[in-house]
């Protein structure tokens, strides 16, 4: 079996994610080392690559390692030590004391039982240390997965979860810690269609680890609304979309339009009022239609003015112009 069909053999114990997290995670976690890498002069590059042999003992040497997702590669590290990875990371150390500093995707290690070989993998969730094993971990939107073929793991995690695993324990993944991982986590349980406990878990751990203002929080606050209102709890999803609106952040239209069609599904017209007319001209014509509605009765001018405005808008569909002409009809008097 070759390597790509080795690594695609593991069964991954969280499949799935989503696509444009991912892609967005590994962005940010490269995008400026990479930008930085390529824009340093010539000069400063032999510079570095001396003092770095000068720090180094001689026995001791780095290596980066990267390979797509898709075409996963095999480093015989030395005679103790394979490693087999589909993802980035970094290797330093000696061939029998090395340190594996993993940034995403999956990595296999294997290591000689019984001769004093010592491995550690390192990420910003925790790390993984062992003395003669056969594992694998795969860092990804949820956090850093941990399994184990063979022998036995210490794995010490930033979320606070310290522990062995075996082969017979089965996986345990440590959680991101950093704001916008845990965001990302939320939205790939999301895309599993995960229990809402386990999206909110993620998205509370975010806006506990996130400063004050920060433009994660507006994020986090967005999705926790839509995951509160489909959990049943309206109340708190409101709560969450007026802190948001406070903040003004970028997604305010959005959010307010969610708010107010929340608002007038549960409370009625009294509770969606303020979200509807702080619309305004921004409003779709449904928002138009709405606010038309919830004025019949109290200034039918003003009503019958905004179903005027909503019927000429393009973006009004065949229900929502129905929807429109007997709210008219209404205006007018006629029985429907």
């Amino acid at each position: 079996m070759d390597t790509k069909e080795l690594l695609r053999s593991l069964p991954p114990p969280d499949p799935g994610g989503i696509d444009r997290v991912w892609t967005r995670y590994r962005r940010d976690r490269r995008g400026e080392s990479q930008r930085m890498r390529w824009m340093m002069p010539l000069a400063l590059v032999m510079a570095a690559a001396v003092a770095l042999v000068t720090l180094i003992p001689e026995n001791e040497r780095s290596m980066v390692l990267d390979a797509p997702d898709d075409a996963a590669n095999t480093l015989a590290w030395s005679e103790q030590v394979n490693l087999t990875f589909a993802g980035t990371g970094s290797v330093t150390g000696t061939s029998k004391d090395l340190v594996v500093n993993w940034q995403a995707g999956t990595l296999r290690a294997e290591v000689a039982p019984n001769t004093g070989t010592g491995l550690s993998v390192r990420t910003d969730e925790g790390s993984i240390d062992v003395v003669g094993t056969v594992f694998s971990v795969r860092r990804d939107a949820l956090g850093v997965t941990t399994w184990v073929d063979k022998g036995r793991v210490a794995v010490s995690c930033e979320d606070g979860w310290q522990g062995e695993i075996t082969p017979q324990m089965g996986s345990h993944t440590c959680l991101p810690v950093r704001p916008a991982m845990l965001l990302g986590r939320a939205d790939a349980l999301v895309e599993q269609a995960a229990p809402a406990s386990d999206v909110l878990d993620a998205l509370n751990r975010g806006m506990a680890a996130a400063q004050p203002g920060a433009p994660v929080v507006g994020e986090l606050l967005a999705l926790r609304m839509e995951v509160l209102s489909d959990a049943g709890r309206p109340d708190e999803a409101l709560r969450d979309a007026d802190a948001y609106l406070a903040s003004e952040g970028p997604r305010s239209l959005e959010v307010r339009r969610f708010a107010a069609w929340l608002a007038l599904a549960e409370r009625g017209c009294a509770s969606a009022m303020p979200y509807l007319e702080r619309l305004g001209p921004s409003g779709m014509g449904a928002d138009q239609v709405l606010l038309a509605e919830c004025l019949i009765t109290s200034e039918p001018s003003r009503a019958r003015a905004l179903l005027g405005t909503a019927l000429a808008l393009p973006d009004l569909d065949e229900e929502w112009t129905q929807r429109a002409l007997q709210a008219r009809r209404i205006l007018d008097g006629v029985t429907p």
